[in-house]
């Protein structure tokens, strides 16, 4: 004899499965490896661009500080120059001369000087000036002449 009971809902039996085939996995630590290759690189690379922008800074700070220094001395030479066109002006000239007892002059002559008596100076001095002692001649015609008026004598 045979008894057949019902099962409350929900106690069902379980239904039986059936396994799935094994399959080969790629091995996930090459992955992981490239991965952090690359994260390793793009951050170098990050620090190398902030580092030459650092650098990049730094070098126009420093031409900055050079153009400042420029215009300012070019603007000290201008000044200098001023001070300068100022200081030779005729009329500060004129008012320093007076102050230390210099009286202006009116009028100037030119004179002249005669060749022979400008020859006679030189000769006197022992200096002869290029303008006096220009001459047409050759220098074997002027030692001809002078050895011609000194003679034989040495």
């Amino acid at each position: 004899m045979a008894l057949a009971f019902r099962q409350p809902f929900g106690l069902e039996q379980p239904e039986k499965r059936v396994k799935p085939s094994l399959t080969i996995v790629p091995k996930t630590r090459m992955y992981v490896n490239r991965t952090m290759a690359v994260i390793v690189l793009v951050t170098i690379f990050l620090c190398g661009v902030v580092a030459l922008r650092t650098y990049m800074a730094q070098q126009q700070m420093r031409l900055d500080t050079i153009t400042r220094d420029i215009k300012r001395s070019r603007n000290y030479f201008d000044e200098l120059r001023a001070t300068r066109a100022e200081l030779q002006s005729p009329s500060v000239l004129l008012q320093k001369a007076r102050i230390i007892g210099m009286v202006p002059v009116w009028g100037t002559k030119v004179l002249e000087i005669p060749a022979d008596i400008a020859a006679e100076v030189a000769a006197t001095v022992g200096k002869v000036d290029i303008d006096v002692a220009v001459g047409g001649e050759s220098a074997l015609k002027e030692f001809g002449k002078v050895k011609a008026q000194i003679g034989n004598t040495p």
